[in-house]
């Protein structure tokens, strides 16, 4: 458990690079396939994603919550430990039941705690990357590498050995969430917040609402690809192993954006990057609600470089650059609450609703959330 002094940049990327590789590894089998198995167990498309979506509501205040927790105490490491450890014991308990009811009651709890993992690993990057003694990008990449390889294989593995293989596989990889977790360096700020409220500080600095609102924004117009895309995939007659491609495609993009992250961010900066991803945002999902030919979503899927990954980087600079040490375990989970939690969850269910009238024409529901992420950075955009 190496700590601020005795940590080293090799180890600080080592130890990062290892847990976004686990985790991730985890998220590239339960993002695909969960859906599929749900409805594997009886439930229909509509059911799967009001169970999906739930999780997002709930980590609006779950997550946030221990985002201003982990602040306040400065022990960040101890709360993202705590979060694979239950998350773990939550999957062994979900993968029991198979009625709709019980399966919402356990995800809304279960799935704000895995989710909640990223954005307090991210606080913890920043300020190791603060230090010195981390390239966030470069670590980060690992976990789309990871996510590539997971939804591959786990879409092989399904293929061969059907969807109830599932179980199995989400707690194997959970597990090792775990073992990675506790590598991580327990860097705790030099100054803890004097507040409890003291988080509501974010909103004084210049830009932080635009640029947390248009990332909000970008990421819920994903909510159609997380919650249908595989169901729609499979009613469209293309196979479990080339939906685990597709997936992998969109994140092998992914993984070039991050490799080259430090060079488009001396380019572009944040506001381009942003840009960037409000225009992939329209094109995409325009694209995905138009056709489900194989060739065209491979070629589209390359997107998600822009649409999720740039996105992503783009906070994180805002955050690296404008938030003190004490409050970015705070400013990260505010966005992933409305990004991830809010947003998606209300996306998700629009999603839910609306697919089973007008199937893949969902999507350009999500083109037009990408618009109004456009529409709010045009209007702010001086101040970022």
């Amino acid at each position: 458990m190496p700590s601020s002094t005795s940590l080293t940049k090799l180890r600080g990327q080592t130890v990062f690079s290892g847990f976004f590789f686990a985790y991730f590894c985890c998220f590239g089998l339960v993002l695909p396939f969960l859906p599929y198995w749900m409805v594997s167990r009886g439930l229909d498309a509509q059911e799967a994603a009001l169970i999906l979506s739930s999780a997002f509501v709930s980590k609006v205040f779950f997550g946030l919550g221990v985002g201003i927790l982990a602040d306040a105490t400065g022990h960040k490491k101890r709360w993202i430990l705590l979060l694979s450890v239950l998350a773990f014991l939550g999957f062994g308990l979900f993968v029991q039941f198979e009625t709709f009811w019980s399966m919402l009651m356990v995800w809304f709890v279960v799935g704000a705690l895995q989710t909640s993992q990223v954005p307090m690993v991210d606080g913890l990057a920043i300020a190791t990357s603060r230090l010195g003694k981390l390239n966030y990008s470069s670590a980060r990449l690992w976990g789309s590498i990871a996510f590539i390889a997971s939804s591959t294989l786990s879409g092989l593995y399904i293929a061969a050995y059907s969807i109830d293989a599932f179980p199995q596989l989400l707690l194997v990889l959970a597990a090792i969430v775990i073992v990675f977790a506790l590598s991580l360096p327990d860097i705790r700020p030099q100054a803890k917040t004097s507040r409890k409220l003291a988080f509501l500080e974010l909103f004084k600095l210049p830009g932080f609402v635009a640029v947390v609102a248009v990332g909000s924004l970008l990421q819920a117009s994903h909510g159609a690809l997380y919650a249908i895309g595989t169901l729609h995939w499979i009613e469209a007659g293309i196979s479990e192993s080339t939906i685990g491609l597709l997936w992998a495609q969109s994140v092998a993009a992914e993984v070039v954006l991050f490799a080259v992250g430090i060079w488009l961010l001396r380019k572009l900066g944040v506001k381009g990057l942003l840009w960037t991803a409000v225009i992939a945002g329209v094109v995409r999902w325009l694209a995905l609600g138009w056709s489900t030919e194989v060739g065209l979503l491979f070629t589209v899927q390359i997107l998600h470089a822009f649409t999720f990954a740039a996105t992503h980087l783009a906070i994180t600079q805002y955050i690296t650059q404008k938030v003190p040490d004490q409050l970015t375990a705070s400013a990260q989970t505010f966005y992933d609450a409305l990004a991830l939690g809010a947003l998606m969850g209300m996306s998700m269910t629009l999603v839910g609703g609306l697919y089973e009238h007008i199937s893949g024409q969902v999507f350009w529901a999500m083109a037009l959330i990408s618009m109004m992420a456009g529409v709010v950075l045009k209007r702010y955009e001086k101040l970022i």
